[in-house]
């Protein structure tokens, strides 16, 4: 009670005390927070029953003050005396004791409002930053503390000052003691990085508020252009093993007896608030959002993160979460184990937007650390695109097709470039005596940006080779050409887009141009051949597994569903797309004169013409369906549906798929032709 009394009589006196000079005011408020605590040396009441709070308020309105007075930018007095009598210090010393009860709190909030209000940068004077240096230590020891979120205020302030003057950072990478002790000089490999490890232990607050910014403050910190501050990230903080610790813990907790299609639909976004997701749609659904959160997160810090941490953190999700974890998952013989695990790494894929991210998953699933012969992820998770269950081998064929969404170099080279490079595909002996020399000269190599110029011998060439299979087609080499193969490729009679006023050519032929365009931007440090490579008469031909797998499908596209052959037809046109010489030569040129026995896109599609004819021959009123059926898959509902068995609507969606897909071959044929030819 008496000491209630002294506080309200302080108040009054203060509140009655003339008007005195800023720096006056300013050391008043000063001398009566240091009075009180050596008037009460083990004060045990909560800070908020003295006058602490509006003292070291009023230090903080009188500094405001101070600098909105001068224009000049110059440190004013009360600065001076702050500075140059170590209040900060003082500040750390008596907050770290938390004596009385709240006095951590407001030193925290001292040093945050001082560091976010003050224009003038304070951090590179040495009484600042070896007070804030210390202040950042304590931060985060305690757990649950209840000051985590002034905590987590001021440490979020320092990362904002720092991402604005990043060569202050410096100040803030100190010598590991046993190595200042044993070198007795610093050592770049061996600076500590204390900030961060503050923020990591703040992370894991049961409170998301404090943990999202922590982790926003980590972002900013990784993301500095100083190498010091990235090589200490690396070196000398948990930085990276927490990542994959983060990672391993969220996957263990995902349920594993999961329809994938629940996965592919949830919803998630890093920051975005998953507590407030209803467990009411599925059990385990907040587990799965939490993994996606955590992965997108990872995506975001890649894609910000200075290029050397970048790269061990890519390096480092690969080796301590993706080959330990889900690597023996997607092997496992249960179908119920890998169906859950691919389905987990499609979603994943889903948030990639970095190249060095989009290359770790490359490097990961065809498993680059490893000698060939003992290479089997990959290998299982192209068999299993041609799974007899259609669940399965959608699964997997959507892998890859995220995977071409955006292709890493590896990725291309090992699906299709380096079983086409020796073009033992072509059948030179088919050639005329003339054209033969010039297919076997050799041939420089150069980026796909790397046009030939309209005239050249290659041009030439090209005319030559498309004229194989057509003796009286001088014009087989063009675009126009080869279009029209796609074009007609379907009869007249059972296409079912010319009831539209606008068959969707043009649109196709617009959209290839787009994407052939950042296609062949994105592929432009990639190292391929500006024309075909010589042929060898010992040359072998194997297309590769995956396209095998694919021409395999395209053949029974009639037998599939209709989800299924939009996937197949989906990758086919992500690797018509690619600026490779022998791929677009071999995909897309029917033209070429083929060995026996070798198969690719025009025999494919030779087989499934086959298919069509018998099963036309056996589908009463086949216009009127197709009409119904692409009316329904545009979300026209009309029209009596029984007519249409099970058997026939598969064909039917077969066949319209099959039409859209000639179109945008031709297309994607038309926009490659000025490029590559």
């Amino acid at each position: 009670m008496f000491k209630r009394f002294t506080g309200i009589l302080n108040s009054a006196v203060e509140a009655l005390a003339p008007n005195a000079p800023l720096q006056d005011g300013f050391i008043f408020h000063w001398k009566a927070v240091t009075n009180f605590f050596m008037e009460n040396r083990d004060a045990k009441s909560p800070i908020e029953e003295t006058n602490i709070p509006n003292h070291l308020q009023n230090m903080v309105d009188i500094l405001l003050h101070e600098e909105a007075q001068d224009d000049s930018g110059s440190t004013g007095p009360c600065m001076e005396y702050l500075l140059h009598h170590k209040l900060l210090e003082t500040l750390y010393t008596i907050g770290r004791a938390d004596c009385p009860p709240g006095m951590k709190q407001r030193v925290l909030l001292f040093f945050k409002d001082l560091l976010s209000k003050i224009k003038q940068p304070l951090l590179p004077h040495v009484n600042v930053f070896k007070a804030v240096h210390k202040l950042i230590r304590v931060c985060g020891e305690v757990k649950a503390s209840p000051t985590e979120v002034e905590e987590m205020q001021f440490l979020c302030t320092v990362c904002s000052k720092l991402k604005a003057h990043p060569h202050v950072v410096n100040f803030f990478l100190e010598e590991a003691k046993a190595t200042s002790q044993k070198l007795g000089q610093g050592d770049a490999n061996q600076l500590e990085f204390g900030l961060v490890d503050a923020l990591l232990s703040m992370s894991h607050s049961a409170d998301s508020r404090v943990a999202v910014k922590c982790c926003e403050g980590l972002i900013l910190l990784t993301s500095l252009p100083e190498e010091a501050a990235a090589k200490a990230v690396i070196n000398n903080t948990k930085f990276l093993h927490e990542i994959a610790t983060w990672l391993n813990t969220a996957y263990t907790n995902l349920p594993r007896n999961i329809d994938p299609a629940r996965v592919d639909a949830v919803e998630a976004r890093w920051g975005m608030d998953h507590m407030k997701i209803s467990e009411s749609a599925f059990p385990g659904q907040r587990h799965i959002v939490n993994f996606l959160s955590l992965f997108d997160y990872c995506n975001i810090l890649i894609k910000e993160a200075h290029p050397l941490i970048a790269q061990h953190l890519v390096i480092t999700i690969r080796r301590q979460f993706l080959e330990p974890a889900l690597t023996p998952d997607l092997l496992k013989d249960s179908e119920e184990h890998f169906m859950a695990a691919t389905a987990y790494l499609c979603k994943a894929l889903q948030f990639v937007d970095t190249d060095l991210l989009n290359e770790g998953f490359s490097d990961y699933i065809f498993e680059v650390d490893m000698e060939p012969s003992l290479r089997t992820l990959s290998r299982t998770l192209i068999e299993r695109c041609d799974d007899p269950s259609e669940t399965v081998g959608s699964l997997n064929l959507k892998l890859f097709d995220l995977l071409l969404q955006k292709p890493a170099e590896l990725t291309v080279m090992e699906l299709f470039a380096k079983y086409l490079v020796p073009r033992g595909y072509y059948d030179e002996s088919r050639l005329p005596e003339d054209s033969k020399k010039e297919t076997t000269e050799p041939t420089k190599v150069s980026t796909p940006s790397t046009p030939v110029s309209p005239g050249s011998d290659l041009e030439a060439e090209y005319a030559k080779l498309f004229n194989t299979e057509e003796d009286d087609s001088e014009q087989s080499m063009s675009a126009g050409s080869i279009a029209d193969y796609y074009i007609n490729l379907l009869p007249e009679s059972i296409k079912s887009s010319y009831q539209l006023a606008d068959s969707g050519y043009d649109i196709y032929l617009n959209d290839a141009h787009k994407q052939f365009a950042a296609m062949n931007l994105l592929c432009s440090s990639w190292v391929w051949p500006v024309a075909p490579q010589p042929l060898t008469s010992s040359t072998e031909f194997f297309e590769g597994y995956f396209l095998r797998i694919l021409f395999g499908r395209v053949a029974q596209m009639t037998e599939q569903s209709y989800s299924t052959n939009l996937l197949l037809t989906s990758i086919i046109s992500k690797v018509a797309l690619l600026p490779h010489k022998h791929i677009h030569e071999y995909m897309l040129n029917p033209f070429i004169p083929l060995r026996d026995g070798v198969t690719n896109l025009r025999t494919a599609f030779k087989e499934l013409l086959e298919l069509v004819t018998v099963h036309c021959k056996n589908c009463k009123n086949i216009n009127q369906k197709l009409i119904k059926k692409r009316n329904l898959l545009m979300g026209v509902f009309g029209g009596d549906f029984s007519d249409i068995t099970v058997d026939e609507d598969r064909f039917l969606g077969a066949i319209i798929v099959l039409e859209e897909f000639c179109k945008e071959l031709a297309a994607i044929s038309f926009a490659k032709h000025h490029i590559l030819m």
